[in-house]
């Protein structure tokens, strides 16, 4: 009769279980049918076939995974995974910041001057002092008797790489650097040591334009996080020839420590032209910096990003091309015309938010719109628009145990803005993200030990320039159901008093003033509002004058959990919360 244990089971992984299976099988055999598994020698052998067999496994099991995208856990092997869906993950990128230079005491003959590439400004925070560069070469015209322009600059420091190639081993161009900005890289290939000879090759973003004698050169990343340049097949591209000697300009940046850099100096200026003096105002403090993509970003975006295979034709298309290729880009959505109000056919209505700040200039929209528009179906024309904002202004009361901290009742609040400002920045300031009220109620409970509870209530803030110049209809969408008899607002003057916004319950918007402390109407009916959609229309309205920079208009909705729509994003501002500290014996 054949034994059962002939063969060894191979089910199990774990090392007991091997183990379990190895004596079991061997006990069985003939030969082994009286010994000790547990106290002879062959115990310990047991063991060693065990380990080795443990071991194999689990690091087969590591080297499976790592096979994957979605199961790699090494940076290496995610981007290697990633490259074969075309997708490159977004390098670091320094801060930008916009300089108004002025340059003054220039010679009468002058019209026009070119400041150079590279050429560089300091600025230093928190006693870090951090390197700008004109990445481009920056042609100025004159203006009566001096020269004025506005200028980006980008936070690195500019290094030059340069490899002999030898058609014999396939040289790699790997920079040898960290933190390189790839959309500094600038590639030119010198003939050779005897032939100065020199060809600009422009990166490939599009293979279906390429042709066979095009000098491009393709990004990728190599390992430890470097970047290597790799250039044509002769088929794809023009390839490389014995002795040619690659030369790679790029930036070497410091990612997000640049950010908010506000005061700047010349530290080299190239130009062709001479000047007595030279002034720069800091048009757009530093900005946009940011670390290179992390491994979970790239296992979300690289699938995702070989769907639209550089294509634009839906909204996710937009959006996916946009913040692969833009890193100044925090968040963004994009959507259709006939979702916009009115209904626009024909347009794609894209709004993106930028890495520190609330606006994108009109420079930098421009650019994203150009970047955008040749991959686009040619009956759909992108829009770049900003986002708007919808702020959410707290009323709350937090309870706290006087004797059971040493924090004074202003420390309690200092915790409570910076718990508000952490919360919004961490929940909200992006599109699509909603406020759930309770998650906010329950962080705030938590910013201490000696804090009893809170008791919050929630208004939805708009805000809005007005002309005094010309009539206009101001139109605010809260996008909420609104609570009727709530609205009040900052104060302006209109009509030589100084008056406020509310409403009367019913749908009207009025404007009203205060005399001797009583309330008295100027309009009664100035406009309109929705409580069911949350829209509110002010008709030919034209204050004197108002109070700030802006208008702010109030209303509490009927839910505390607030939901944006489209280009809409929540943001909370502490500074306009009513926070007050109760202490209980």
């Amino acid at each position: 009769m054949a034994d059962a244990n002939t063969y060894l089971k191979v089910t199990e992984l774990d090392f007991d279980g091997i183990k379990s299976n190895l004596k079991t099988y061997l006990s069985a055999r003939p030969e082994f049918k009286d010994y000790n598994f547990e106290g002879s020698a062959i115990g310990t052998l047991i063991d060693v076939l065990a380990y080795n067999t443990h071991y194999n496994a689990y690091y087969i099991n590591m080297l499976a995974n790592e096979m994957f995208l979605d199961t790699a856990q090494q940076r290496d092997s995610v981007v290697s995974r990633a490259r074969e869906l075309g997708y490159l993950p977004t390098a670091s990128r320094g801060a930008r910041a916009t300089l108004s230079l002025t340059f003054s005491g220039v010679p009468a003959d002058e019209t026009r001057m070119t400041l150079k590439q590279n050429t560089s400004f300091v600025s230093t925070i928190d006693g870090v002092t951090y390197n700008f560069v004109l990445p481009n070469d920056e042609v100025i015209d004159r203006l009566n008797n001096r020269f004025e322009a506005n200028v980006v600059v980008k936070e690195g420091t500019p290094l030059t790489h340069r490899t002999t190639y030898s058609a014999a081993d396939k040289t790699k161009t790997i920079l040898p650097n960290r933190n390189v900005d790839t959309d500094s890289i600038r590639v030119r290939v010198q003939n050779s040591s005897t032939d100065s000879t020199i060809t600009e090759y422009r990166r490939a973003t599009n293979i279906s334009e390429i042709r066979s004698t095009d000098p491009i050169y393709f990004v990728e990343e190599a390992p430890d996080g470097k970047y290597q340049v790799v250039f044509g097949s002769g088929a794809l591209g023009k390839e490389l020839v014995d002795g040619n000697i690659v030369i790679v300009d790029y930036l070497v940046n410091n990612n997000v420590a640049a950010n908010g850099a506000k005061t700047f100096s010349a530290k080299s200026i190239l130009t062709d032209t001479t000047y007595e003096n030279l002034s720069i105002v800091t048009a757009d403090i530093a900005a946009g910096g940011r670390a290179q993509e992390d491994i979970e970003s790239i296992k979300f975006n690289a699938p995702r990003m070989y769907q639209t295979q550089n294509r634009a034709v839906v909204a996710e298309d937009f959006e996916r091309i946009i913040l692969n290729e833009q890193s100044d880009v925090e968040s963004i959505v994009a959507f259709g015309g006939e979702q916009a109000e009115p209904p626009v056919p024909g347009k794609v209505y894209i709004s993106v938010k930028p890495v520190g700040e609330l606006y994108m200039t009109v420079s930098r929209k421009s650019q994203i719109k150009e970047s955008i528009a040749s991959r686009c179906m040619l009956s759909i024309d992108p829009v770049i628009i900003d986002p708007e904002y919808t702020y959410l202004v707290l009323d709350v009361k937090t309870y706290y145990a006087q004797f059971e901290t040493t924090l004074k009742s202003g420390d309690i609040k200092t915790l409570v803005i910076d718990k508000i400002r952490e919360f919004s920045r961490t929940n909200l300031e992006r599109f699509g993200n909603k406020l759930r009220f309770s998650r906010l109620l329950r962080t705030l409970d938590n910013i201490d030990g000696s804090v009893i509870n809170n008791e919050s209530q929630l208004s939805i803030q708009k805000r809005f320039t007005p002309s005094t110049q010309r009539v206009q209809k101001i139109t605010l969408n809260y996008n909420n159901e609104l609570r009727p008899s709530t609205v009040s607002s900052t104060e302006f003057t209109y009509g030589g008093n100084s008056c406020y916004f509310d409403d009367d319950g019913i749908g009207n918007i009025r404007i009203f003033r205060f005399s001797d402390s009583k309330r008295v109407d100027v309009v009664t009916k100035a406009g309109t509002i929705d409580y069911e959609t949350g829209k509110v229309e002010v008709e030919n309205f034209k204050p004197d004058a108002y109070s700030g920079i802006e208008i702010k208009v109030n209303v509490k909705p009927n839910s505390l959990d607030i939901t944006p729509v489209r280009e809409q994003i929540l943001i909370m501002d502490p500074n306009d919360s009513n926070i007050t500290i109760i202490g209980e014996k």
